[in-house]
């Protein structure tokens, strides 16, 4: 479904359970990922990682991508529901991103970033894009997302030295471009796509 559809139907209480449940989802996403945190602290104190314990991980973090997917592909618009299901999967999608990066700036290696950490972040631009197709009113927004997605991705590969981004783990909090590009061109996405849709208001 996409921004076009439109319904008149009055909210049953099924679509406000529905709403009720997107919006706490996005706290159960967070619980269940400090309770993995603390739990695998135990476990490293106690003898070390476990597959298990990195499978759940694996998990929790790639969960906020078939969670956009789905809320743009077949969440029925204009519905609360789907808009907290949409806002949810892209809060904990950019906390993904972020503890996914931590991750590796803990103790980074010698020379360019992991090729890992380049493919989340190229995996994550093309969620984006997918999620877009759906949703024309969300293209340009999600689009410079991807974008963002794209440059931090390739920006990690290009060394220590001389490099994008620096490859330690200051640079998550103090290094303005990192931000920049994480947090502004998203944001100038979404002040884009507010414009585009506040001129076709007013020519309509």
């Amino acid at each position: 479904m996409n921004d076009a559809a439109r319904t008149t139907a009055p909210a049953s209480p099924v679509t406000a359970l529905s709403a009720i449940l997107w919006g706490l989802a996005p706290i159960a996403w967070l619980a269940a990922f400090f309770t993995w945190l603390f739990v695998s602290a135990d476990a490293m104190d106690s003898g070390g990682r476990t597959a298990v314990g990195d499978a759940v991980a694996v998990v929790l973090l790639g969960l906020p991508a078939p969670w956009l997917l789905w809320a743009s592909w077949r969440m029925p618009r204009p519905r609360l529901d789907a808009y907290l299901a949409e806002a949810g999967a892209l809060a904990t999608m950019l906390a993904s991103l972020y503890i996914a990066t931590l991750n590796y700036m803990i103790s980074p290696p010698a020379g360019p970033g992991p090729i890992a950490l380049t493919v989340v972040y190229l995996a994550g631009a093309a969620v984006l894009l997918a999620a877009a197709w759906p949703l024309p009113g969300r293209r340009i927004a999600y689009g410079t997302a991807a974008l963002a997605c794209v440059v931090l991705g390739v920006g990690f590969r290009m060394g220590e030295e001389g490099s994008l981004f620096r490859l330690d783990i200051g640079f998550l909090t103090q290094d303005e471009l990192f931000a920049a590009v994480l947090l502004g061109l998203p944001a100038v996405g979404a002040v884009l796509e507010a414009a585009r849709w506040a001129v076709g208001r007013l020519r309509a």
